[in-house]
């Protein structure tokens, strides 16, 4: 399946032309957020190779969901403060 969608653009006194926000995608990417971390869910279980397979897209787009998503996790951990077990 393959979505297109058209972003709207509007063009503001102040900004100039501003382009409408996608928060299921992140700029030129050709996988959509939720598909990425489908993706990269997939892949702690099968080799990245099967999951490609499996799901009909290539080797490159199941590394580069797992490397976004390791990416966002970094970006997001909250580690507070940490103790040692006796």
């Amino acid at each position: 399946m393959f979505f297109r969608y058209a972003r709207r653009r509007v063009d503001c006194r102040e900004c100039g032309i501003v382009a409408e926000l996608l928060p299921w995608a992140n700029g030129k990417q050709t996988l959509t957020n939720a598909y990425r971390q489908f993706l990269a869910n997939w892949a702690r279980k099968l080799s990245w190779a099967e999951v490609a397979r499996q799901f009909h897209t290539s080797w490159q787009k199941v590394y580069l969901s797992v490397a976004w998503l390791v990416q966002w996790g970094l970006a997001n951990r909250q580690l507070g403060t940490l103790s040692a077990m006796a």
